[in-house]
């Protein structure tokens, strides 16, 4: 009797645990969603769910210059600057030039895409029609380019990140690093160069890692750092913030295979339709965001970090798309507050066991001859490499402990992490790159890390005293030698701006990122011309009428949303 009446209580027990274990992992699972939600970023979400609902439609003629809602007036002088600037712009490429860009512009995806993507979608038509960007260079003398007809640019762009040095350098490096293999040839793969011995010590010291990867390009070891950390860790999501660019994404564990992609999952904003269920987008510097972690820490494989973010954290450069909201752009203080996050943010992952990432294939041997580990102090689990550690080539290096290094699993053999490439640790990038390295371990290239950081400095309050002076609605901003243009007031032609520095003789990049560079072979000279350049460029910008529109950042956000969703109906209207 006794044991048939201890049953019902044993069952009761049971189901009392049960239902309290189901409680917990309720609470459990909505407080790291309530927590996720309040540091979450909107803007990739937001993105993706626009993204097939927005159609393409163009402003032409009148309504080209009064998309703001400016007077006739403002209009009329708009259009006689635009005049002038689409003949400076004739001017500006010979004959060679014309014919070869065109070539490029009939045969050459990427351009077409670049071409695309300079410019706000409603302008895009008009603007092409007006204002052919040529790009064909063919030689370079210190910071200036020199295009197939002869005429001369100073270059801004620094190739993306990868011109810290100046290009001047880079050939040496490239000469001196074929003299080092040619015996052995560049395409003799498989077999590992000695030369590798002057590189993987300094490597292994200045990242302060036990092991490194060698790959072709700095988003391939993006890839490759995602997926070994996701791999080791047996955790499927990362952790980005907002405004960040980091190349690439690696492989869903659910599928066992590698996806890869410049924009899928990793990069946020327009342009991804990759589900992104395993990223998740955080704000940057946002102290529930480190609560989010630290409470989803089993979940998470690693958080990557664009160091680069102390130049404005928590919000996308500046480019050409961003500036479609028109809204007034502020840097959030940076230096050591930003520093300070970051060393708040290690703190976090260290506790919980999750990897930190630095993501330096722009910041690395950008911001200090030992990346911003170097700069920031802060001494991250995985760094990725690449851009101008090459001494001139491609390359990709991945820098990280063992533990997460491994790429196969010795208790499970068919667990493996496919991560290869034909050309990783080629001779002659390893040739290149031990160059590159002997150049930034010398006592005279910190030096030339310093004076060029004072040169910047001092260049950004020099063009800020007259920007302000002369009531031009911008002001400049830096990062050591990283620059960019903010704007102080909202409007709806900034992009306009990248046109008319091209006019004043400054080389951009073929899309707007937004940042430019200064590379360290710049003289104070060429600061000077830079600066002299920028003013004018500011200064013709304002007297065409460009920032005469008297629309505030709202009224602009209600003008384009009435346009787009015109559009929109229109074309539903018409099929």
């Amino acid at each position: 009797m006794d044991q048939i009446t201890a049953r019902p209580m044993h069952q009761r027990a049971a189901a009392v645990a049960f239902i309290a274990y189901a409680a917990y992992r309720i609470i459990r699972w909505t407080y790291r969603r309530l927590l996720t939600l309040a540091c979450m970023s909107p803007i990739p979400y937001g993105a993706r769910a626009a993204a097939p609902l927005i159609v393409s439609y163009s402003l032409e003629g009148d309504a080209y210059f009064r998309a703001d809602g400016c007077s006739q007036e403002v209009a009329a002088r708009r259009k006689a600057g635009a005049d002038k600037l689409s003949k400076r712009f004739d001017a500006l490429t010979g004959p060679r030039g014309k014919a070869l860009n065109e070539t490029l512009i009939s045969g050459l995806s990427d351009i077409r895409f670049t071409d695309t993507n300079r410019v706000p979608v409603q302008f895009q038509a008009e603007t092409r029609k007006r204002y052919q960007v040529a790009a064909v260079t063919s030689s370079s003398k210190g910071c200036v380019l020199i295009d197939v007809d002869g005429g001369q640019s100073i270059d801004v762009s620094g190739s993306y990140g990868v011109n810290v040095c100046g290009y001047d350098q880079y050939k040496q490096f490239v000469e001196r690093g074929w003299a080092r293999v040619k015996e052995l040839g560049p395409n003799v793969l498989g077999p590992v160069h000695p030369i590798i011995s002057d590189v993987l010590p300094k490597l292994k010291t200045i990242s302060n890692k036990e092991e490194v990867s060698f790959h072709m390009s700095g988003t391939e070891a993006v890839m490759c750092a995602i997926r070994l950390c996701r791999f080791n860790t047996r955790r499927k999501l990362i952790v980005q913030f907002a405004g960040a660019y980091h190349g690439a994404d690696s492989a869903s564990r659910r599928r066992r295979r590698f996806r890869a992609g410049w924009w899928d999952g990793v990069q946020p904003g327009p342009g991804s339709e990759r589900a992104n269920s395993d990223v998740l987008y955080l704000k940057d510097m946002h102290p529930t965001a480190l609560k989010c972690i630290a409470a989803r820490s089993d979940e998470i494989a690693c958080v990557c970090v664009s160091p680069l973010q102390g130049l404005n954290p928590g919000s996308p450069p500046p480019s050409d798309l961003v500036l479609l909201d028109a809204k007034v752009r502020k840097t959030a203080e940076k230096g050591n507050a930003y520093k300070k996050w970051l060393h708040t943010l290690q703190q976090v992952c260290q506790k919980n066991d999750v990897p930190l990432l630095f993501d330096e294939v722009y910041t690395g041997f950008r911001m200090a001859p030992g990346g911003a580990q170097e700069y920031y102090g802060v001494n991250a689990d995985v760094v990725v490499y690449g851009k101008t550690l090459g001494g001139g080539l491609a390359n990709g290096v991945v820098c990280g402990p063992s533990r997460l290094m491994k790429r196969f699993d010795e208790t499970r053999p068919l667990r493996v992490a496919y991560v290869i490439g034909t050309f990783s640790a080629a001779p002659l990038t390893l040739a290149c790159m031990a160059e590159f390295l002997d150049w930034v371990s010398r006592p005279e290239t910190q030096q030339k890390y310093a004076l060029a950081t004072s040169r910047t400095d001092a260049w950004v309050h020099s063009v800020n005293k007259v920007l302000a002076e002369e009531s031009l609605p911008m002001r400049v901003d830096n990062l050591t030698t990283v620059w960019t243009v903010l704007f102080t007031q909202p409007g709806r032609y900034h992009w306009m701006f990248q046109y008319y520095l091209r006019a004043e003789g400054l080389s951009l990049s073929w899309v707007g990122t937004g940042r430019c560079l200064f590379s360290l072979d710049f003289s104070e000279e060429d600061y000077e011309k830079v600066k002299q350049a920028l003013l004018r460029a500011a200064r013709q910008m304002k007297q065409d009428g460009w920032w005469d529109g008297d629309a505030s950042a709202s009224d602009i956000s209600k003008i384009i949303g009435k346009e787009m969703a015109w559009q929109m109906v229109a074309q539903r209207l018409a099929r």
